[in-house]
């Protein structure tokens, strides 16, 4: 992070598939099924690892972390001298609690439901109150090979399922910020630089920003930040063509346990109505994704009041030194930074 000292270098201003990008895309899927390796040792008894859990519920690493912090719901095997492994019950639990979560059971509800859940007796433990009437059995898919160009292949299709597969795959095991980074940045790129026509109702990059947009939804939905950073939020404010990269911050952010809104700010009028979104939010922290108009006048605003800190992202971003401003480089950087803030 860089403090109102000077200039310093910036990301790549535009995300590809807003903006553009580079790369060519062909039309077959490149890749298919990966076949399961006998190399891993985790066969249906094992016990797992927190990356292979993870990957298997297509959440990030650090959310098991805190649903084992926070609820207790674990790994319990271990072994001496070993980390700590998830058991085939510990795993089915979490997959109730996962299953319950995308229902919209709040995250406290559904871990009671899942801490009495026992999966020799699924009917033992009813979801809580108010909630649908019970998960369906989760769907078993093998390992996918995932890369930017087989991802973009999938979307060009399109098939929307594999699309999904794939990132929700990388997700589970990198976490929302890298797989934006290295793996739909990358594919947004070359779906941009096609030189060809697409069939009414067909949108590869559509396809690719809705995928990314679920698994957001879906991070947001696991983390439970109700109990973090007093009840402050980030406001994060985007115009629309940076508006899937702040998504992505927000959902960096709800692996960390800080809740974020997203502003359109092409909808909001002068400084006066963040300010107020401010106070309405208690927001402690205020993110400028680009230079969305009116963005000097707010920031400028927003530093006078002293009590919330800014941070700007984007080669475009103002080049403004002010009291309480920051410059980040990346998203995961601005993740970073502002996660230090709201626990700090």
């Amino acid at each position: 992070m860089e403090r109102r000292t000077g200039p310093s270098a910036h990301d790549g201003g535009a995300e590809p598939g807003e903006r553009g990008g580079s790369g060519r895309v062909r039309s077959e899927t490149g890749g298919g099924a990966r076949p399961a390796r006998a190399s891993r040792g985790q066969g249906a008894g094992a016990p797992l690892t927190v990356a292979a859990v993870a990957s298997r519920l297509g959440v990030a690493a650090s959310t098991l972390r805190t649903w084992d912090r926070r609820y207790g719901l674990g790994p319990s095997a271990h072994e001496a001298g070993a980390h700590r492994r998830y058991s085939p019950e510990d795993v089915a639990r979490l997959e109730r609690m996962r299953q319950l979560t995308l229902q919209g059971v709040a995250p406290a509800d559904a871990a009671r439901a899942a801490a009495a859940y026992d999966p020799a007796d699924p009917s033992a433990a009813l979801p809580p109150e108010g909630s649908a009437a019970g998960p369906k059995p989760p769907e078993r898919h093998e390992h996918l090979l995932v890369d930017p160009l087989s991802l973009a292949a999938a979307a060009v299709e399109p098939d929307l399922p594999r699309v999904q597969r794939m990132f929700d795959q990388e997700v589970g095991e990198k976490g929302i910020l890298r797989a934006w980074t290295t793996l739909a940045r990358p594919a947004l790129s070359m779906l941009g630089q096609r030189d060809r026509s697409d069939r009414p109702g067909a949108d590869p990059e559509s396809v690719l920003v809705g995928a990314v947009l679920a698994a957001v939804r879906g991070v947001v939905a696991a983390a439970d930040t109700s109990g973090d950073s007093q009840g402050s939020t980030v406001l994060l404010c985007a115009g629309e063509e940076r508006r899937v990269r702040a998504h992505v911050i927000g959902g960096g952010l709800a692996e960390r346990g800080v809740k974020a809104r997203v502003l359109r700010a092409e909808q909001v009028r002068g400084a006066e109505q963040v300010l107020r979104a401010v106070d309405e939010r208690h927001a402690r922290v205020l993110a400028v994704v680009g230079s969305p108009e009116g963005t000097e006048e707010l920031v400028r605003s927003v530093s006078e009041r002293g009590d919330v800190e800014v941070f700007l992202l984007g080669s475009d971003a103002p080049e403004l030194w002010l009291p309480n401003v920051h410059r980040v480089r990346t998203p995961m950087a601005a993740v970073e930074e502002i996660v230090a803030v709201m626990h700090g």
